[in-house]
């Protein structure tokens, strides 16, 4: 019952994936960043534990007349600093880990309108205290096709992603449907509504936007148990997920360089440790808490007229 009640919240609220779901790839075009870092520090004195963590990513797109290639690579750093809640005996006071990540996109264009798409998105992570192994490489993917539909005026435009992934959620590998609708309103409003990617956005002017978002910070991990021989001896996976809903506001020092403020409040919240059959071992007790994020970004595309691309 615990493990449909955590799918299906994270069916209802999925939205900005980061860690093993990467690659963004579900957003109108002039919402596209080609650069960022983000960093969210700890702001809780949780009993539990305090968290931080750090993103980033860099994109580069290759374009033909029909195939495009859009290249992501990223890395992603979080850190628990654990409390007065004693913590699981196979862990330390702090603990590291890392995501090194890659996309690729390829989109094939079939008509103006209608288009395929392949998203490959290998990645790895861990502490990596003793180097890369095996256990530390996953691998996911989307296959889905676009409809793209233009109003009269030529004003908006939208379009509709569906498709079936294979993703990492909660610690889980799946195969989930993925459909997505996006869309460009005007000069000033952008969205996006589905999976994995869910925003409204308002730009004042050139200089200020804001945007309403969900957000979701998903990833696991292996254990190496080297520690602990009592409760938690078959330890094998430890997942931490976070779903989260805020407001996030962008100022733009000239055309292509801006900077973010993001405030968000958890809605879901867990850190669960497994074993081999993914049976939960150990499950923290975690209270819904508030979480606030600076960035920097580059975004070349945002000088250009709106419009929704691959």
């Amino acid at each position: 019952m615990v493990r449909k009640t955590t799918t299906l919240i994270l069916f209802l609220f999925i939205a900005n994936i980061y860690g093993q779901v990467t690659g963004d790839v579900f957003v109108v075009n002039k919402d596209r960043d080609a650069f960022y870092v983000h960093y969210t520090p700890e702001v809780n004195n949780s009993d539990a534990f305090d968290y931080q963590r750090v993103s980033s990513k860099l994109s580069f797109p290759l374009m033909k007349k029909r195939l495009s290639l859009f290249n992501t690579i990223g890395m992603d750093y979080h850190s628990f600093s654990f409390g007065a809640q004693k913590q699981p005996s196979i862990l330390d006071s702090r603990e590291e880990y890392f995501n090194i990540n890659y996309s690729l996109l390829a989109n094939y264009k079939i008509s103006k309108n209608w288009s395929l798409n392949a998203l490959l998105m290998p990645h790895a992570n861990g502490s990596f205290n003793r180097g890369l192994e095996s256990d530390d490489f996953h691998f996911n993917g989307i296959l889905f096709a676009e409809k793209r539909f233009t109003s009269k005026n030529k004003q908006n435009t939208y379009l509709l992603s569906f498709g079936v992934g294979y993703l990492t959620l909660s610690g889980e590998k799946r195969v989930n449907p993925v459909v997505n609708f996006m869309g460009s309103i005007g000069h000033k409003l952008t969205f996006a509504v589905g999976l994995p990617n869910t925003y409204v956005k308002y730009d004042f002017n050139r200089k200020h936007s804001i945007k309403v978002l969900g957000d979701l910070n998903d990833f696991s991990l292996q254990l190496t148990n080297e520690r602990d021989n009592g409760q938690y001896a078959n330890v094998s996976q430890s997942i931490f997920t976070t779903v989260s809903a805020g407001l996030e506001y962008n100022y733009w020092f000239s055309k292509s360089i801006g900077v973010l403020v993001r405030g968000t409040h958890s809605v879901f919240e867990k850190y669960e440790f497994q074993d081999s059959n993914e049976e939960v071992i150990y499950d923290m007790d975690i209270p819904l808490k508030a979480y606030i994020s600076v960035g920097l970004k580059v975004n070349p595309f945002r000088g250009r007229k709106p419009r929704i691309q691959k």
